[in-house]
């Protein structure tokens, strides 16, 4: 006798994994027509301007100590070469802690990374301010660089979470006009305090400062990690919470926000221990690998100059330490004036871009950009800040060597910091392009590269400027970037293959391309 069996035993005319992968298609379309963010344009502003005041404890924590330099050597009686190597462990401690404290960020929530960065920093320059050997100094400076150095990082990565590739030049620019105020008034404000209240008030100054960022953010700064409020429509808990999240929260139940215009609920996230290689992957593709260095290899010109500056114009024009720090101001206006306006030219040419490719711009709503020339859409706008970086930095070195009027100097340094600021921000925002659910990670590996070679250009600058006579020691800095202008035209030619192939090995290996709606 036969034993029929029962229907629910047969195979089904439907494979279930069809049905799981036309499920996952259907939340897919959904969340590609969900806003990219639900912050408001006020509360976007509020958001930006506090993370663009929060970055300016990595510059000024490096710059407030420049005007410095030459009376922290009699004091401690050490030349101005072991001075610099304070610079030098700053910069290698740059590179390493964001790897660690924002890549955490990525995870477990902008909030705590911000709040973890303010402590330390704060325990550093209280140590700062008391110490009295060499030896201290550059321990704490260690400890200092990797309570501030995140910030930057951190920063650009909030910048990823609530805009669009569309209007992103505009917010970059917002956001880094903080990180390169630093460099134009953190010397200025050093020089003043040194000068009237001696060196050790710009470490209380920064104590002080931290502290009062410290209490803004626990109370006042909503968490924007993605992968922990989503477009900010998902309620944040525990340490991501806010005083601003919470009334925030309240409004949106007030206001009635549909259901359509909501992310699906997630878990609670958990504490993600903080994974360095996650940087060193990044490194590991090739177009980025080619972005970071060119980006760290250009960037180092600006610093070199920033660390040569004080013994330079000491020696060529006899200042004293607030005149010297007055002298920041030039380098800092440039970077500013590029970051407020070359932001507008990038979102210009990203529409131009998008009007010859056929691609709808619709606000609040992330492109496609996996057939999109995101390479061209940035660097094109970063080859003049190139060309007009080296010519200044060229000119800085021989007007120096020759010590002409001091105005002349401070003109260069005015469009060393405008062109190597516009190359800078364009690479840094094509990083976040291509890795937007990384993007803390992203930077972070940004400042490993940049940090990295800036330690060793500043260790070394001093003894080409007496080896060589300025002149002659920016010259080949200027002929180092003539040559390296070539890579900018290869990202942009090639750029966009390598990422397709990327793309596709990522698909074959069951991952995802970053840069997708």
């Amino acid at each position: 006798m036969s034993t029929a069996f029962p229907t629910s035993a047969r195979k089904p005319d439907v494979d279930v994994r069809d049905v799981e992968k036309g499920a996952e298609t259907e939340l897919q379309r959904h969340v590609s027509e969900l806003p990219y963010s639900i912050f408001s344009s006020r509360m976007k502003i509020w958001i930006i301007v506090l993370v663009s005041v929060s970055a300016l404890i990595s510059p000024f924590g490096a710059t407030l100590f420049y005007p410095a330099l030459n009376v922290l050597s009699d004091v401690l009686d050490v030349t101005p070469a072991m001075t610099n190597v304070a610079i030098t462990t700053y910069m290698i401690a740059q590179a390493i802690a964001p790897a660690i404290i924002a890549g955490m960020s990525d995870g477990s929530g902008r909030r705590l990374s911000f709040i973890i960065c303010f402590i330390l920093f704060i325990a550093a320059n209280i140590g700062l301010a008391l110490q009295t050997s060499y030896v201290a100094l550059l321990l704490l400076r260690v400890l200092q660089a990797g309570g501030c150095s995140a910030a930057i990082a951190l920063s650009i990565a909030v910048v990823a979470d609530i805009s669009t590739s569309a209007e992103r030049g505009k917010y970059m620019g917002y956001a880094t006009s903080g990180i390169l105020f630093g460099p134009a008034f953190g010397p200025t404000i050093g020089g003043v305090l040194a000068q009237y209240l001696g060196w050790r008030s710009i470490f209380w100054f920064l104590a002080i400062f931290a502290g009062i960022l410290l209490v803004i953010f626990v109370f006042l700064f909503p968490e924007t990690c993605r992968a922990v409020v989503g477009n900010g429509s998902i309620p944040a808990t525990g340490v991501n919470r806010s005083l601003i999240s919470y009334l925030q929260e309240r409004n949106q139940i007030k206001d009635s926000v549909s259901s359509e215009e909501q992310e699906q609920p997630r878990k609670k996230p958990k504490f993600a221990f903080p994974n360095p290689l996650e940087t060193l992957r990044i490194l590991g593709e090739k177009e980025s690998l080619i972005i970071l260095l060119y980006n760290g290899l250009f960037f180092m010109g600006m610093m070199v100059v920033s660390a040569a500056l004080p013994d330079l114009f000491k020696e060529a024009y006899g200042l004293d330490e607030l005149k010297l720090g007055l002298c920041y101001v030039a380098v800092g206006t440039g970077c500013l004036v590029s970051s407020l306006t070359m932001g507008h030219v990038v979102d210009w040419n990203f529409r131009r871009h998008a009007a010859l490719n056929n691609v709808t711009i619709t606000k609040g709503k992330q492109q496609d950009l996996r057939n999109f020339p995101i390479e061209k859409v940035r660097l094109q706008v970063g080859v003049p800040g190139h060309v007009i970086g080296t010519l200044a930095l060229v000119a800085f070195g021989w007007l120096v060597k020759y010590r002409i009027h001091i105005a002349g100097p401070e003109i260069a340094l005015f469009f060393i910091g405008f062109g190597t600021s516009t190359a800078f921000n364009q690479t840094n925002t094509l990083l976040i392009d291509l890795h937007r659910h990384q993007a803390a990670t992203a930077t972070a590996a940004v400042n490993f590269v940049r940090c990295l070679m800036s330690a060793g250009g500043c260790a070394a600058i001093i003894p080409m400027c007496h080896a060589m006579n300025p002149g002659w020691a920016f010259t080949l800095l200027g002929l180092v970037y003539a040559v390296l202008i070539i890579v900018v035209f290869w990202i942009m030619r090639d750029g966009l293959k390598w990422r397709l192939e990327d793309g596709k090995k990522k698909q074959a290996a069951g991952g995802e391309s970053e840069v997708t709606p």
